[in-house]
């Protein structure tokens, strides 16, 4: 509906340009001229039929690249809007036309040669307006298709994206949920009831987090700070002393969007090679810093496993960090793992800086 008023309107225009002119530049004594009429009549036919090109085209849509196919539907297409243009302005204009001089004509002049004259003056001005007006369609149509299928195929990649990062934070959570099991299973062997109740009522609280209220693509730093401190509670009752964390950043950078459960597999993973292994002190950093238009996060310790010894390509977790900030942010993020001195490893990566908005 909207592209047949399009076209009618631009086909129009021509009527309306020559009845401005004639009311700017004629006397009123010239303003009733035939040729006003003629030019007029000949321009609103077309303006009217043109939404009929429009519908012959859809209902015989033909690929532009069937070029025998494409060229003959449009032959007899051109040929029914031209005979329903001759007769329509034959009807509308034979009284005007019929036995008036200034046309050629004087009492001799037959109604057959009216016909052939709207014909004639008509013929190629309507060739025009059909080819025009296939072409704006197909144009028209192209367009359409083209951001419909651009459309569809971000909305795939959208979709594909979320079940990927599900996907991965499925998997993130699984492997917790099994450490974080296993723990249990050994404060309550070595009956320590107390201490596994406390570790079961935090892991209801991060269960409660992961299948329920983890929702979003991103939250708030501050509340995955809130979501880890509840990990390294249990943490913290598992290796006693054995464990001390800092966590350091600015206050402002609260609200500061971050992938949820971000850093939890990343403390793990120091815990496994820092804590785990050693009867000293496993001492892990934490800093969440702005670097101009980014964030930077850094995550020490200061395990005494050797650097070149360990794999960091097994571990669940930090491929899956490193996957998910691939999926979210593509080029605009880094990550890096690195030894740390004097003692210990260093993994650092940077984020686009995003607020929460209100």
């Amino acid at each position: 509906m909207r592209k047949s008023i399009f076209v009618s309107a631009i086909w129009l225009l021509p009527t309306v340009l020559v009845i401005i002119e004639s009311f700017i530049f004629l006397p009123r004594a010239l303003r009733t001229n035939s040729f006003i009429t003629y030019f007029v009549t000949f321009w609103s036919v077309r303006a009217v039929l043109a939404p009929l090109i429009i519908l012959y085209t859809i209902k015989t849509w033909v690929d532009y690249n069937r070029t025998i196919r494409f060229f003959l539907v449009h032959l007899l297409g051109f040929l029914l809007f031209s005979v329903l243009f001759w007769v329509a302005a034959y009807f509308l204009l034979q009284d005007t036309l019929y036995r008036n001089w200034l046309f050629g004509f004087d009492n001799e002049g037959s109604k057959l040669a009216v016909f052939g004259l709207i014909v004639d003056n008509s013929l190629s001005i309507n060739i025009i307006v059909y080819v025009s007006t296939v072409a704006f369609y197909y144009i028209w149509e192209f367009f359409r298709r083209n951001t419909e299928a651009n459309q569809k195929a971000a909305a795939l990649e959208r979709s594909l994206l979320t079940s990927r990062l599900e996907l991965l934070k499925g998997q993130l959570n699984t492997h917790f949920l099994f450490n974080t099991l296993h723990t249990i299973s050994s404060l309550v062997i070595r009956n320590k009831g107390e201490e596994a109740n406390n570790i079961l009522l935090k892991l209801g609280e991060l269960l409660r987090f992961a299948l329920m209220d983890n929702k979003e693509q991103l939250i708030p730093l501050e509340k995955e700070i809130e979501i880890l401190q509840l990990y390294l509670d249990i943490q913290q009752t598992r290796f006693n002393n054995r464990l001390d964390i800092k966590i350091h950043y600015a206050p402002e950078l609260n609200n500061v969007l971050v992938p949820p459960l971000l850093f939890q597999p990343l403390v793990e993973n120091a815990i496994k090679y820092a804590v785990e292994p050693f009867k000293e002190t496993g001492k892990i950093g934490i800093i969440v810093k702005k670097v101009n238009d980014m964030i930077s996060v850094m995550i020490t310790d200061n395990g005494q496993t050797p650097f070149e010894t360990i794999n960091f390509n097994t571990g669940i977790g930090l491929q899956n960090t490193k996957e998910r900030l691939e999926q979210l942010f593509g080029k605009n993020q880094s990550f890096s793992i690195r030894p740390n001195q004097p003692a210990g490893t260093m993994i650092n990566f940077f984020l686009p800086l995003q607020l929460k908005t209100k």
